[in-house]
Parts: structure tokens; C-alpha cells; sequence
């Protein structure tokens, strides 16, 4: 089988036009750390067992918006009780009849609310309101949460 590099930015003839988001981390659960890079992709969120919500913003722009930038790492301590919510923009964009979006701020509002009640799963809650956001109106986009309870 052949192998082949694919550069974005190179290989498009307007980069503008073809970029990909990501989000990537790398988990040590033995030293509760969490090294990541955010590559233009939404915030995504630690839930402090103690309250408070921290969030996890981009360390450089999309991948393939423009050629030769580099990405920051970034680490972060975590605690027995954290919860790490990782979420595609799917979930924040999904829209109303009114064509409004759930947005960024309703997600943060749920998983604070969801940091005073223990033992609610978030991304029920998350999925659950997002649907009751839309009324039935059919997403665009696909929408998929994934919750690490820190041990």
C-alpha cells in the first residue's frame, strides 16, 4: 500500500476554503495531567470538583488555514473529581425554528449547573436540552460529547 502526505494549505488552491478543527490531547491518569493542543476547535471544558468550570481555548488557528503556524501545547494539572467535557461544534450550533444557535454560553450554563448536582451524567443533560433548543427542527451538523470523570 502506497502512502501519501496530504499538506491542506499546499495542496488546495485556495486554503481559505478547506480547513479542518481539532482538539487533542494526551491523558496521564497515574499524574492526573492532561497535555493538549486546541487547533481552532470550540473550548472544550474541565469541571473542577471544587465548582467552576475552566476552559480549554484554542492554542493556534485551524489546521490547514494557513500553511507554516505552529500549535501550542498546553498542560494542565487535574484532581480526583475533575470531569473533562470534550464536544464537537455540532452541539453549540445547533439551531432553533428562530434560527438561533444553543451557543457556547447555554453549554457552559448547563455544566455548572450540573457541577452542584451529582450524579446527573452531563452529556445526557447537554443532549437532552440541545433536542428541547431545537423542537424538533432537524440538526445540520452531527453533535458528539464525550465526559472523562477524573479518578
Amino acid at each position: 500500500m502506497k502512502t501519501r502526505t496530504i499538506l491542506l494549505a499546499d495542496d488546495n488552491e485556495d486554503s481559505r476554503d478547506v480547513y479542518a478543527t481539532l482538539f487533542d490531547g494526551l491523558l496521564d491518569p497515574d499524574a492526573r495531567v492532561l497535555d493538549y493542543v486546541n487547533a481552532g476547535h470550540n473550548p472544550q471544558f474541565i469541571l473542577r470538583v471544587g465548582g467552576g468550570l475552566e476552559r480549554m481555548d484554542a492554542t493556534g488557528l485551524p489546521i490547514g488555514l494557513l500553511a507554516g503556524r505552529g500549535y501550542l501545547a498546553r498542560s494542565v494539572a487535574l484532581a480526583a473529581g475533575d470531569m473533562l467535557f470534550f464536544y464537537t461544534d455540532g452541539c453549540v450550533e445547533a439551531e432553533n425554528a428562530a434560527g438561533e444557535m444553543f451557543g457556547t454560553s447555554r453549554l457552559e450554563q448547563l455544566l455548572l449547573q450540573r457541577s452542584r448536582d451529582a450524579g446527573d451524567d452531563a452529556h445526557v443533560r447537554v443532549e437532552r436540552e440541545i433536542a428541547s433548543f431545537r423542537a424538533g427542527r432537524e440538526p445540520f451538523d452531527d453533535a458528539t460529547m464525550m465526559v472523562v470523570n477524573v479518578g
